[in-house]
């Protein structure tokens, strides 16, 4: 793969980023969290389940920077080009308020609760 397709694949994927970036953040802090807290509960410490959601809303929150490049950039970009990195960029702020309360969570119900 030559520099301008490398170039041209990266110019495509950035609109998408905070819808997907967000997207498998969520999902996985979502299964990782649940897979501890109800498969391993009496070896999980809440540190993990804390851990979890930062890389979570890190991920998420990349994802929201780099579509926000093509959002910031205004009259250079298409109109539909930037419709979708402002629905990402809000689709990725709602999946990280869920991050936050799924991290938040883990402290405030009792581990093997189920």
């Amino acid at each position: 793969m030559g520099v301008t397709e490398r170039t041209k694949a990266r110019e495509l994927f950035l609109p998408w980023a905070a819808l997907l970036l967000s997207g498998i953040a969520w999902f996985g802090s979502q299964q990782l969290g649940s897979n501890l807290a109800f498969t391993a509960c009496e070896k999980t410490i809440p540190l993990w389940h804390l851990l979890i959601g930062l890389l979570a809303l890190a991920l998420a929150l990349a994802g929201l920077l780099l579509s926000h490049r093509v959002w910031r950039r205004g009259d250079g970009e298409s109109e539909v080009r930037r419709l979708l990195a402002l629905v990402g960029m809000m689709a990725a702020v709602l999946l990280s308020i869920a991050i936050l309360f799924q991290t938040v969570a883990a402290f405030i119900i009792p581990r093997c609760a189920a």
